[in-house]
């Protein structure tokens, strides 16, 4: 197994980080702390170049994860979406009750891949965790407006997903349109 370190820990919240490791078949994150629109920039930042080298499976462990936020979960929705037409996918390892919840009320679970009993890295996870460096390495900074636009993509994913995730990020999506506009007009 090729093991090669990417540590990352988030300046913002320092109850939160994200570590992760690129091994022969996948893209390992795990997140410790709260899954949220602090840190899912990163995840989508390291996913994007994943995906752009050729890769094709991201797992996100949530093993040590408190909870997620909308935000993290449209950053996990939007990433297995450029995935799954290629044939690649995005994969939950070892989620929380409270983590799976929220996955599943979102109506995530038919889009990701919870846990699957054939993964590639099924019986190595140990072996993986343990490979992941606790070095820090610089978080994934966004100015007001790029974040604005990745929390309101985020939600819009969500909201692509059912008639009941539009009517519920509604009112969202529609106040981050605005401030979009009002930013635009700075």
């Amino acid at each position: 197994m090729l093991f090669i370190r990417f540590p990352f820990s988030n300046d913002v919240n320092n109850n939160s980080s994200i570590l992760f490791g690129l091994f022969d078949e996948f893209l390992w994150i795990r997140c410790s702390g709260r899954g949220s629109f602090a840190n899912s920039p990163t995840v989508k930042s390291l996913g994007d170049d994943y995906i752009a080298s050729g890769g094709r499976l991201i797992v996100i462990d949530l093993e040590t994860c408190s909870g997620i936020d909308s935000t993290f979960m449209g950053t996990l929705a939007g990433l297995s979406r450029r995935l799954l037409p290629i044939g690649g996918a995005v994969q939950i390892a070892s989620p929380s009750e409270r983590c799976l919840c929220a996955l599943e009320s979102l109506g995530l679970d038919a889009l990701l891949s919870i846990e699957p009993p054939t993964a590639p890295w099924r019986g190595k996870v140990d072996q993986i965790r343990a490979s992941l460096s606790a070095e820090t390495a610089p978080t994934v900074h966004l100015d007001a407006k790029d974040q604005t636009l990745h929390v309101l993509n985020s939600h819009l994913t969500l909201s692509e997903l059912s008639e009941e995730n539009e009517e519920k990020f509604r009112n969202v999506t529609d106040c981050l349109k605005e401030e979009l506009e009002r930013q635009k007009d700075k």
